[in-house]
C-alpha cells in the first residue's frame, strides 16, 4: 500500500528539513509518491479533476507543509 504525500512548500530549495525529507522518500518509491504542489502547478492553475483522481488512488496521504501563522501556504489553501 503507497501512501501519497503532499508538499506545498513555495520555496522547497531554501528548506532543508523538507528538502532532506523528500529525498529520503525518494529512495523508496514503492512505498510512497511524493506530489509537490508548487512544482506541478508552478501557475497556480490546479487541475481539479486530476488532483481528484490521485486522491482517490491512495489509501493514505500526508501533507506537509510549512505552518504560517496558524495557516497553510496560498496553495494548500487553493487546492483544499
Amino acid at each position: 500500500m503507497k501512501t501519497l504525500v503532499i508538499v506545498t512548500h513555495p520555496d522547497i530549495e531554501k528548506s532543508i528539513i523538507n528538502k532532506r525529507w523528500i529525498e529520503e522518500l525518494a529512495k523508496y518509491p514503492e512505498k510512497y509518491t511524493v506530489h509537490q504542489l508548487y512544482k506541478v502547478y508552478p501557475d497556480g492553475k490546479i487541475n481539479v479533476a486530476r488532483e481528484q483522481e490521485l486522491m482517490e488512488s491512495y489509501d493514505k496521504i500526508v501533507f506537509q507543509f510549512p505552518f504560517y501563522w496558524f495557516s497553510s501556504p496560498p496553495m494548500l489553501k487553493q487546492w483544499l
